[in-house]
């Protein structure tokens, strides 16, 4: 999807006098949450609603700030789509405008610090910036000089203090939110939306026996991001201008919808092409935090103030080879489990995440080849990928099943 222009303002009276992250009594979102609202701007553009109110209490639930100055790394622990590319202090040295280009082209807005005073010093503020003007970038300001996004507001025009482009600015934080690219609409040159379009589509292949996973978001850490899990064969919608190159890419992401509306991101290889068909545009949904759920993860190393930050999406776990064509196996949890239950992990591995534990007497679906299954039953050291209780899937230490 395209980054969409959504402005916000840090002195909206809905959050301005709340206390900003971790700070001291007066500091406020209206008084110094301009990075915050900025944040807010930026991630409400890739499709992932937030007000500075909602995100303020994100960022503290997962220790987002130190004070009341935000920790940028920590946006990638609300949303895991969502990385920080660059963190790029330059207030004594030019600003990196060819690296500022290149993100705004890609469809990735950038966040920038510039000087709001002409007091001695840098007065600190920040806004986002989301598309080139000649000389100049067009900017989203959370001070509400200018709040009509159909209208242009210029940073120069406001914060040049008498420099060069280069040196208004002092300070560039990059982010990539995976699933987002493509041109920015202005408001000079807004996007239209044809009368009629190629629909893409694509297909869960018939060898994902076991079901493909939608994700909100591309953590594979945890099961507590899946929104649904689709038999093979399902054609799902794809919600990017360039899903279809994507289709059957190792280590690729699409975000699609599924026919029962439910929208996410599927593992492209996965997935198979589908003849496309001319039907009416797309119509795409309002963000929805629900739909859209953020995933909080275990705390990251905060990203050191002078180097940049690159990181490459995590793949899917490859699941167990594919089954023949057969009847599910089923397995019991063994007595010799005792009162302390057989551990479900996310992982084949003692030291995999726990999912839960299951009693003795627990039936088991077996969701690899039957056959390669029976062999592992009762042997120490091997490992089981089942389907348990309310269709939670993982690994089972096979020396603890029998069969029924």
């Amino acid at each position: 999807m395209s980054f969409k222009l959504v402005y916000h303002s840090q002195q909206d009276p809905q959050w301005k006098n709340e206390l900003l992250g971790f700070g001291d009594p007066g500091d406020t979102i209206g008084y110094i949450g301009c990075a915050l609202t900025a944040t807010a701007m930026l991630l409400s553009g890739h499709g992932y609603a937030e007000t500075p109110r909602t995100l303020n209490q994100k960022l503290r639930n997962v220790q987002g700030f130190v004070s009341a100055g935000i920790r940028w790394g920590a946006v990638s622990q609300i949303y895991s789509n969502v990385t920080l590319k660059a963190f790029i202090p330059c207030s004594t040295s030019d600003a990196p405008l060819a690296q500022i280009d290149a993100a705004i082209a890609a469809g990735q807005p950038a966040i920038v610090q510039v000087d709001y005073s002409n007091d001695p010093g840098i007065q600190t503020h920040w806004v986002v910036l989301y598309g080139k003007k000649g000389d100049d970038y067009l900017m989203l300001d959370p001070w509400p000089y200018q709040t009509d996004i159909t209208k242009e507001d210029l940073l120069l025009k406001r914060y040049a203090r008498g420099n060069t482009l280069k040196r208004a600015i002092s300070h560039v934080i990059l982010f990539e939110a995976y699933g987002s690219g493509g041109p920015i609409g202005t408001p000079s040159t807004p996007t239209t939306t044809p009368s009629s379009t190629i629909v893409a589509s694509a297909r869960v292949k018939d060898s994902v026996t076991w079901g493909l996973n939608v994700r909100s978001s591309i953590d594979t850490s945890s099961m507590e991001n899946v929104i649904v899990s689709v038999p093979a064969g399902t054609q799902l919608l794809l919600l990017e201008l360039d899903g279809s190159s994507k289709i059957g890419a190792i280590n690729q992401w699409v975000r699609i919808r599924t026919p029962q509306g439910q929208e996410g991101f599927a593992a492209a290889w996965y997935l198979e092409r589908v003849a496309e068909e001319t039907s009416a545009p797309i119509t795409e949904p309002a963000p929805n935090p629900t739909s859209e759920a953020p995933v909080a993860t275990p705390a990251t190393p905060t990203v050191p103030t002078s180097t940049s930050t690159t990181t490459t999406a995590p793949s899917e776990p490859s699941p167990p080879a594919q089954p023949p064509k057969e009847d599910k196996l089923i397995v019991v949890v063994s007595s010799a489990v005792g009162t302390s239950g057989l551990r479900l992990r996310k992982t084949p591995s003692k030291g995999g995440a726990l999912i839960m534990v299951l009693k003795a007497g627990t039936r088991l679906t077996v969701i690899e080849s039957a056959q390669k299954a029976k062999a592992k039953i009762g042997k120490t050291n091997q490992w089981l990928y089942v389907r348990g209780p309310n269709n939670q899937r993982g690994y089972v230490g096979a020396e603890y099943v029998t069969l029924p």
